[in-house]
């Protein structure tokens, strides 16, 4: 017999856009505006900064969204290697045969995409490689005010590599807005290596972006994601689990909506969320953000920035700056670089003069049960197998 179940409507996987999106509103508001006026503002670049499952891709995903409703065109893409080229010879050529028949050939006398444009010089045929900018400035001039091209590039890195092409990229839609093309451009990454990007030359119109920092949702924000999330799969959340359930995410827009899946999928049949589907929810929303999320994001960090978490660790609350210095032997201004990184990462918040906290639910906890395990000493885990060796041949 086939259950009534009811599928959840909390998406938890990377990149998916959640039912309902929690805080930012003025900000969505006024990016959306620009979809239907062209009225820039100060929102023809954004930088999207904020920690790692704070919901900066889905962001990308709304804005994209709303302009695709609006008639305008989207180019959406990461900051990996090649962008470039994926984006020249791929994503605008693709554009370019989806535009409508008069848009496609208000084009014909544009180079798009791997054509070039030949002319003579000194009695020999020379032809020039395509540049980004007159492409970008074609596709806006084909909408013809009716529209504009969004660009939307997620994952900036600080790798050498990725920022000098993207720092070129960057420069060529520099042009293109000089030209006068309406595009709204968009980065997300890590706040550190949005900095990095800025410090490229030729950036310019990027260091006067409009900046929007993702970090935790209040509980007011917290409490009306999960339950506006909820009535839209057709069910409610009792009062007492929806308080627990605001606890255990503190917040994080990733754990919202992991531990409202788990809350979910326990009794999908029952009308109402209960306690204790949120008490389930509890212990397998923290293991599986630790998992997957906090255990990478401790990994990825240098060794005197796991030195400057772990000496924070030691406390329960926040740590003082003073206390830093003397744990990790270091003079005030090296405990001040750190101090800027990982605030600027979004792992660590100012806790009043002179003192820090963990801004990132749950990291403190896994750096102590890591400080514990060392303690305790290395042991190899217990093979299951070792009553069962396999038979000599």
């Amino acid at each position: 017999m086939i259950r009534n179940h009811q599928p959840s409507p909390f998406n938890p996987g990377y990149g998916r856009k959640p039912a309902v999106f929690g805080g930012h509103r003025q900000a969505i508001s006024e990016l959306s505006a620009v979809f239907e006026t062209l009225d820039f503002g100060e929102n023809q670049s954004v930088l999207v900064s904020g920690l790692r499952g704070a919901g900066k891709t889905a962001m990308l995903s709304l804005l994209q969204d709303h302009a695709m409703g609006h008639g305008w065109l989207v180019i959406s893409d990461d900051a990996s290697r090649g962008l470039m080229d994926r984006v020249m010879k791929s994503t605008i050529p693709r554009i370019r045969n989806a535009l409508s028949e008069p848009a496609h050939n208000r084009l014909s006398s544009f180079s798009i995409g791997q054509f070039g444009v030949s002319w003579e010089q000194a009695g020999a045929a020379r032809e020039a490689a395509p540049l980004l900018r007159h492409d970008l400035k074609a596709l806006s001039d084909a909408l013809e005010g009716r529209g504009g091209l969004l660009i939307t590039i997620d994952e900036v890195s600080s790798g050498r590599t990725r920022l000098r092409e993207l720092s070129r990229f960057a420069l060529e839609i520099q042009h293109a807005l000089t030209s006068g093309a309406n595009i709204m451009v968009v980065f997300a990454g890590i706040q550190v290596d949005l900095n990095e990007l800025l410090k490229h030359e030729h950036n310019t119109f990027l260091r006067r972006s409009r900046r929007l920092d993702f970090r935790r949702l209040t509980p007011d924000e917290t409490r009306y994601v999960i339950a506006e999330t909820t009535s839209l799969g057709g069910r409610s959340v009792a009062p007492a689990a929806l308080d627990h359930l605001t606890s255990i995410s503190q917040g994080y827009p990733y754990l919202i909506q992991l531990v409202g899946d788990y809350a979910w999928r326990r009794t999908p049949d029952a009308p109402v969320i209960s306690i204790e589907d949120a008490d389930y929810a509890l212990e397998r929303g923290i293991k599986a953000v630790q998992d997957r999320v906090i255990s990478r994001v401790y990994d990825d960090l240098s060794e005197r920035d796991k030195d400057f978490l772990r000496a924070m660790a030691q406390d329960e609350g926040r740590t003082r700056i003073a206390d830093l210095k003397a744990r990790m032997d270091a003079y005030d201004q090296y405990v001040q670089v750190y101090k800027r990184r990982l605030i600027d990462t979004g792992y660590v918040q100012s806790a009043g003069h002179g003192y820090v906290e963990f801004s990132l639910p749950y990291l403190d906890q896994y750096i102590k049960s890591l400080i514990d395990e060392e303690a305790r000493g290395s042991r190899p885990p217990a093979d299951p197998w070792g009553d069962f060796p396999p038979p000599r041949i």
